[in-house]
């Protein structure tokens, strides 16, 4: 006991010291890295909160307009005179339903006076049932004035006459010579409009007017 002294006593008591700043130390390093363990993780969490910019979908292509589809040109073939079979005409053209003549520039027949159709409606083209192009086919003729008329009706609304359907009509007519009347020599005349024709026309195409012979 007598070899004890107070200095050995204080020299045996430093390690604790040093001990608590390597402790000290120790907890610094594991605050540091849990800091950066949470700075980590909250900066992986803003980047997935941060939206991927989405392109918009390309705009379709509008869609092409069909190309209207060009009428087909027929040869310009005439009926025969007097209500033969109808022949295809040209699409520009326009027919007499009663006599099949085809006429172009013109809104009524100039032998009948009835009012012109397109080719398609004679030949039951789009939208016309096989009733209606028979009945467009058809046609009633006044013996005295000869002025043609849709079916359906009794007498002439021009003079009062019966009408009779065309080819009655067509029969019983009389027949004039070929030569009574050239064509191409212009000699009537509609009194309306003052337009000129020859001596085959008896009305004028463009108002069904009656014509006169010019003096």
């Amino acid at each position: 006991m007598s070899g004890f002294s107070p200095s050995t006593a204080v020299l045996a008591g430093r390690p604790e010291p040093l001990l608590f700043i390597v402790i000290g130390l120790l907890a610094l390093v594991i605050a540091g890295l849990l800091m950066l363990a949470i700075m980590l993780r909250r900066r992986s969490r803003a980047a997935a909160a941060v939206p991927v910019p989405v392109r918009p979908p390309a705009p379709a292509p509008a869609p092409t307009p069909p190309r209207p589809r060009p009428r087909p040109s027929h040869q310009n073939i005439r009926g025969g005179g007097g209500g033969g079979g109808l022949a295809v005409a040209t699409s520009s053209a326009m027919v007499c339903p009663t006599c099949r003549t085809e006429y172009h520039g013109m809104t009524y027949c100039t032998r009948d006076a009835r009012r012109l159709v397109p080719p398609e409606d004679m030949l039951g083209g789009p939208g016309l049932g096989p009733m209606r192009a028979l009945s467009r086919s058809a046609g009633l003729v006044c013996m005295a004035c000869r002025r043609a008329y849709e079916p359906g009706l009794r007498s002439c609304p021009h003079d009062g006459n019966e009408l009779v359907p065309f080819p009655v009509y067509n029969a019983t007519r009389p027949r004039r010579a070929k030569t009574a009347e050239p064509t191409g020599v212009i000699a009537r005349i509609c009194p309306v409009c003052g337009t000129k024709y020859d001596l085959n026309a008896r009305f004028c195409g463009h108002d069904a007017g009656q014509l006169v012979v010019i003096n």
